[in-house]
């Protein structure tokens, strides 16, 4: 028996300032799946996300969430404070985000992500790479979330951040939850077969 896909869209279409922007005729998201979403720059990848996280209204279609589908949705502007230190970021990203802010938690999520010797580093002397990694982190404390929704998560990573993402988003899969992430760049070899999304057919051509 299959099991009940973790979000379903039909015939769903996104309109900015009174403009189309987006039409999408169905999306199917199951249990241990990643969906990449690709496409041209105003394509409406960002505007699918924020409707699927519940944050923008469809102009028109229907959107399901599996009732026990509780999400993370984290969008490509960093909610990094400069005069915060690092781990005064994640605890603070974590509380705001309702996540596991505990404090073995916090350190694990650090140390996964190579922060723990940085963690009382102030977040204005951070690389945008660092940075990103600081909102990224808080993956490790969304493991009971079955639904990630990622606004180029990829963006400004260096090599070791890449794989360091490749490896959150393969635990998440494995433990059934599933993602759909937006990305300008190709993917790591270790995320090569997840499925895609093209919003634009003038950039698949």
């Amino acid at each position: 028996m299959k099991s009940e896909p973790l979000l379903q869209a039909r015939a769903l279409a996104c309109e900015r300032g009174g403009r189309p922007v987006l039409e999408l005729p169905a999306l199917t998201l199951a249990r241990g799946a990643g969906l990449w979403l690709r496409g041209r720059n105003g394509c409406g990848k960002t505007t699918l996300l924020r409707a699927l996280a519940g944050l923008l209204t469809p102009a028109q279609g229907q959107l399901w969430r599996a009732p026990a589908a509780g999400l993370l949705y984290l969008g490509h502007t960093l909610a990094v404070k400069d005069e915060l230190s690092v781990a005064e970021n994640l605890q603070s990203l974590a509380e705001l985000g309702d996540l596991d802010a505990r404090p073995a938690a916090l350190q694990a999520a650090l140390q996964r992500w190579q922060l723990w010797p940085r963690r009382h580093q102030p977040a204005r002397r951070l690389s945008q790479g660092l940075r990103r990694r600081v909102s990224l982190a808080r993956l490790d404390l969304a493991a009971q979330r079955p639904l990630w929704l990622l606004d180029e998560p990829f963006d400004a990573l260096d090599d070791e951040g890449q794989d360091l993402l490749a490896e959150a988003l393969l635990r998440q899969r494995a433990r059934l939850g599933a993602w759909v992430l937006s990305s300008h760049q190709g993917l790591p070899a270790r995320l090569e077969g997840v499925a895609t999304l093209w919003l634009d057919r003038e950039a698949r051509a």
